[in-house]
């Protein structure tokens, strides 16, 4: 994780974004309720964001919340497109509590969805806009008639508005900003995330269990084979055939019981009979002492047992 994301950076944006929620709420009250609502809703989201990246926050509802967001985020895109046919202009608060939900959706979107060209153009634009609202809002200059000798001339800018409402939205940009950079946590909303961190500890589990039982199978196997060579109890074998089959596979290992043959991985029935008695034409033999087997190929172990006189 990056140096960055640490206890108390998160902590002090988590309270900074707390105090422009509150003035959002507090505003839903006037003429511009809804847009407060809409920049409510997304203040809501990134302290969730903000406090599952610092502090890994979860809840079982976690997965609903993009769709939450994405649902919010077609809502606004409506109301902009209405303001927009109606009035002639979406208007700059509209359009910026537009984008502040689209990328809150977007942080909440499954880890494949987010692409890091998106992210850095995302994460270059609230560095923007956060400057651009820390700079102030410039206020509107009275309509003057032409005739008015007091009228300022264009080199003095009018003067900008720093109030709390530019602040909270800059707050607001510095957060998107910081999460953009060092990555929301979002590896348990997404759908697909989610079931990869069920089947992370079966891997893992699978990975441990077999890198026990290749030992343990190769010393049952070598034991198997120093009992065999003991007694004298292999069965006989005819020469064999050249094959194609490679010359370094290991010898299967022999059991103990002279009627029973211990399969290499892969053998069949044929393989079998042209290694022990010189030809595949013996393989119906084989088949016929082992009706139960109804694999074409078989593990590596597995016993075979062998005909007591197979015909010639």
């Amino acid at each position: 994780m990056i140096s960055l994301l640490s206890t108390y950076s998160g902590l002090i944006l988590i309270a900074a974004l707390a105090a422009a929620l509150l003035f959002h709420l507090s505003r839903m009250l006037g003429r511009q309720r809804w847009v407060h609502a809409a920049y409510a809703a997304a203040a809501l989201g990134l302290i969730y964001l903000m406090g599952a990246a610092a502090f890994g926050w979860a809840f079982a509802g976690e997965g609903a919340l993009l769709w939450v967001y994405l649902a919010l985020f077609i809502l606004a895109a409506v109301v902009s497109a209405r303001r927009r046919l109606e009035l002639g202009a979406i208007g700059l608060p509209w359009l910026s509590a537009l984008i502040q939900l689209g990328v809150v959706t977007y942080m909440f979107a499954p880890e494949s969805f987010r692409k890091p060209p998106v992210t850095a153009a995302l994460f270059l634009y609230f560095v923007f806009e956060a400057l651009v609202w820390l700079r102030g809002r410039e206020d509107e200059p009275a309509t003057q008639g032409d005739d008015d000798d007091q009228k300022r001339p264009p080199l003095f800018p009018p003067p900008r508005r720093r109030g709390v409402a530019e602040v909270s939205l800059a707050v607001t940009a510095v957060a998107i900003a910081y999460l953009l950079f060092v990555g929301p946590r979002t590896a348990n909303v997404g759908p697909d995330s989610a079931t990869a961190q069920q089947h992370e500890p079966q891997i893992e589990e699978a990975a441990a269990t077999g890198e026990t039982a290749a030992p343990a199978e190769t010393a049952a196997s070598n034991e198997a084979a120093s009992s065999g060579s003991a007694t004298g109890e292999q069965p006989e074998i005819a020469p064999q055939v050249a094959t194609s089959e490679p010359t370094a596979a290991p010898a299967p290992a022999a059991a103990k019981d002279p009627g029973v043959y211990a399969a290499r991985a892969g053998d069949t029935f044929k393989s079998i009979a042209r290694r022990l008695y010189g030809t595949a034409d013996k393989w119906r033999a084989l088949a016929d002492a082992n009706p139960e087997l109804k694999a074409k190929k078989f593990r590596a172990g597995q016993l075979i047992r062998l005909p007591s006189a197979p015909t010639p």
